[in-house]
């Protein structure tokens, strides 16, 4: 569970830190704006219905919105779901061994 927790930590600071860097020209209001999603897990929506919809690139930001997206679902791969599956391995392999290791 730590584990998970820890990984899950590390992708929303990971996150956090790249929209900081792509709104922070435009304006805090922006950044705090483009966080709430982070927090409650639904960035990856809100860049998909930017791409869908065609949502060009504001003065001020250092890349598109497909690039974005794209940033994001390497965030979350890299520290999230690869360390996810990982965790959960290691929990079906030491499932049923005891203290003792039989």
């Amino acid at each position: 569970f730590q584990a998970s927790l820890a990984s899950l930590g590390v992708s929303m600071g990971i996150q956090l830190l790249f929209v900081y860097g792509q709104y922070v020209k435009v304006g805090w209001s922006r950044v705090l704006r483009e966080w709430f999603p982070v927090f409650i897990g639904f960035k990856p929506a809100v860049d998909a219905y930017r791409v869908a919809t065609g949502v060009k690139q504001e003065a001020g930001q250092n890349i598109d919105v497909m690039q974005e997206m794209t940033f994001i679902k390497c965030i979350e791969m890299f520290a999230e779901a690869i360390p996810g599956v990982l965790i959960q391995l290691m929990a079906i392999a030491t499932l049923g061994k005891d203290e003792n290791g039989d």
